[in-house]
């Protein structure tokens, strides 16, 4: 077949990733049947049913109500709520108490409710354009003593932003290792050629279009200086490189741009860019610089592991399969898509999505495969996996219309504790640390 320039076309190259196989470059032998992939992954069981009981913590409710409060608060719980790693508590269980910003942590009170940990935020304006931020944290079989008490100096409009930074440092406080909740997504979504990109915050908080109507945007990703790149279509014409102060950005290779990747110190770039009848990747030090990185043809959804290898899903012999560098890591005959490496605290884990019939599950293995555990089963079509930039949860799509029903969802690695963050729908979803803040601390 030909490679398709126009808009609609490139789009159904693009998505072709999770529908359906293209067609390899030659067709397997007569003889050879393709495997079956109902039978593939059969034997594998979904692993999000069975959770463990996690440590409960509580979270000091607060009757203040100045907005700077009122926002570290419901930012700290939520991001909580959300890491998979605690059962907070909710406000109503609480111990009776008048909870103002300078009230004292009763630990004792807290530990007969059953808890393991209290936290406590404050937020309150210093200046007309300051705002000071306190988190602390206490375990109850340490008493009165914090284990974690830290007070920041942030400006006015960056309270959110700097919330998820407390969030994450008390998570840290609390597991040894910080959150990832100070980051932020990007996706692509619409349908045809209304197709847009779009960033939203890790908690779901301030969804919104940053790329024109007039373009028909694809495959976002954050580059240097946290840039937001997407390739765009505009009148029909070729997919071209964007950013939203402008473009297209000059490309030493010819052809519709379906995927960008950009490594983690961003000190390397990926495009996979319609070739002749193919699709092929490229990769070089910046956009400029790109050449050849791979023989594999349809290569598609190109993404840098932890340990700066380039990895994107490729055709192999009965359909796409995931590869890094040459190497193929999913089961020939299962169709992978749209891979994502997260650096988690048990080592690098591989996510996936691969085609079951008619829906689409999330699978995890190695960096270098083998040890496939499957995240997702039986709960419509779930996909375009993305790594928190602390490796210990995924967020993806889903069109189930069960539990929270479709939208972007986040979840603990291992498949457990799925929570909808938002009800929009979308493909090619990123997920990256937000660029550093101006928070200063304060000595307490």
């Amino acid at each position: 077949m030909r490679l398709a320039r126009t808009a609609l076309g490139a789009l159904a190259l693009a998505a072709a990733a999770l529908a359906a196989p293209p067609a390899p470059a030659q067709a397997p032998p007569s003889s050879a049947a393709p495997p079956n992939p109902d039978e593939l992954l059969g034997h594998i069981t979904v692993v999000a049913g069975a959770t463990r009981p996690l440590p409960k913590i509580g979270v000091l409710p607060s009757l203040v109500s100045d907005p700077e409060d009122v926002t570290i608060h419901s930012v700290v719980r939520r991001d909580l709520e959300l890491c998979g790693e605690f059962e907070v508590l909710p406000d109503s269980a609480a111990p009776d108490g008048l909870y103002l910003s300078d009230s004292p942590v009763d630990v004792k009170a807290w530990s007969a409710k059953g808890v393991e940990a209290v936290v406590s935020v404050s937020g309150k304006k210093v200046a007309a354009d300051k705002v000071e931020l306190v988190g602390q944290a206490f375990l109850v079989n340490r008493g009165q003593a914090p284990v974690f008490d830290k007070k920041f100096i942030v400006p006015l409009r960056d309270v959110r932003f700097e919330s998820h930074r407390v969030a994450d440092q008390l998570i840290g406080a609390l597991t040894g290792q910080n959150g990832g909740f100070a980051s932020h997504m990007t996706f692509a979504s619409g349908s045809g050629s209304l197709r847009r990109v779009f960033t939203i915050d890790a908690d779901g908080h301030d969804a919104r279009a940053v790329s024109p109507p007039d373009q028909t945007a694809i495959a976002p990703a954050f580059g240097k200086n946290e840039q937001l790149h997407y390739a765009a279509s505009v009148k029909g014409d070729e997919y071209k490189v964007f950013t939203p102060a402008g473009g297209p950005l000059p490309l030493p290779v010819k052809g519709s741009v379906y995927g960008i990747a950009f490594s983690k110190d961003r000190a390397q770039v990926a495009l996979s860019i319609g070739v002749g009848s193919t699709i092929k990747l490229f990769s070089g030090p910046d956009l400029q610089s790109i050449k050849p990185a791979s023989e594999v043809g349809m290569a598609l959804h190109p993404v840098f592991t932890p340990t700066g290898k380039l990895a994107f899903s490729g055709e192999g012999r009965y359909g796409q399969r995931i590869y890094v560098g040459d190497k193929a890591i999913s089961p020939d005959g299962l169709f992978a898509s749209a891979p994502t490496f997260c650096n988690h605290p048990d080592g690098v884990k591989a996510v996936y999505a691969v085609g079951v019939g008619k829906n689409t599950d999330l699978v995890a293995s190695g960096e270098t495969g083998g040890g496939l555990v499957r995240l997702t089963q039986n709960q419509g079509r779930n996909g375009y996996p993305a790594c928190s930039p602390d490796g210990r949860l995924v967020a993806f799509f889903s069109t189930r219309t069960s539990g929270e029903g479709p939208g972007l969802y986040v979840m603990r690695v291992d498949g457990q504790r799925p929570k909808r963050i938002s009800n929009l729908l979308g493909d090619s979803l990123r997920w990256d640390p937000l660029p550093p803040g101006k928070a200063v601390e304060a000595k307490n």
